[in-house]
């Protein structure tokens, strides 16, 4: 469980390229093919370092952890492109043990705030970039956030409601800071674009 078999690899690849596919589904409006080709390659990573850092975090901890596609959500997720309010949850990282609360939310925590982190640092190189990849670093910076918030809404199985179950102030802080982030994003209800 420790490592990363070939079967876990597919089905990881499957779930990021639904996410590309539901990320993209917001952007075909306003960027051509070449563009979207684009925008999609660029998308695929942040799926994958999302539960990357989930897998390798409950590792760390010393709980085996995989990747599963469940193929369920996989199918919902796939359909909420057509739809106006999107769901990404392809799949999830199961760890195997029985980890402390605190640990639970530390692996929890790990995905959002990587794409969090990866939102961030492309808005701040966005500026620097020719027009093009300034505006697609834009939208990219975007689905890392749209990922990061809705993995950490407190519902059910999403990581934010094991955040939220360990430690409320925490949860608080780390969700509020997403939302506020989202809202003014260039991107988002209060943002410039």
């Amino acid at each position: 469980m420790n490592s990363f078999s070939q079967e876990e690899q597919q089905h990881l690849l499957i779930a990021s390229v639904i996410f590309v596919i539901v990320e993209l589904s917001f952007l075909l409006s306003f960027l051509d093919f070449f563009e979207l080709l684009l925008a999609g390659i660029l998308i695929l990573p942040l799926y994958t370092l999302h539960e990357l850092a989930h897998k390798y975090t409950a590792i760390r901890y010393g709980f085996p952890s995989k990747f599963y596609l469940d193929q369920n959500m996989a199918l919902i997720s796939l359909f909420s492109a057509f739809l106006p309010f999107k769901i990404i949850a392809p799949g999830v990282v199961i760890w195997y043990g029985n980890p402390s609360s605190r640990i639970r939310a530390y692996v929890s925590m790990m995905g959002p705030l990587v794409n969090i982190f990866i939102g961030g640092f492309l808005l701040l190189i966005s500026p620097f970039l020719p027009p093009l990849w300034s505006l697609l670093t834009i939208y990219i910076s975007k689905a890392s956030i749209n990922l990061a918030i809705f993995n950490l809404l407190p519902f059910s199985v999403l990581d934010g409601s094991k955040i939220y179950r360990w430690n409320q102030e925490v949860f608080f802080v780390i969700f509020g800071f997403t939302v506020v982030f989202w809202l003014f994003h260039p991107l988002g209800y209060f943002g410039w674009i």
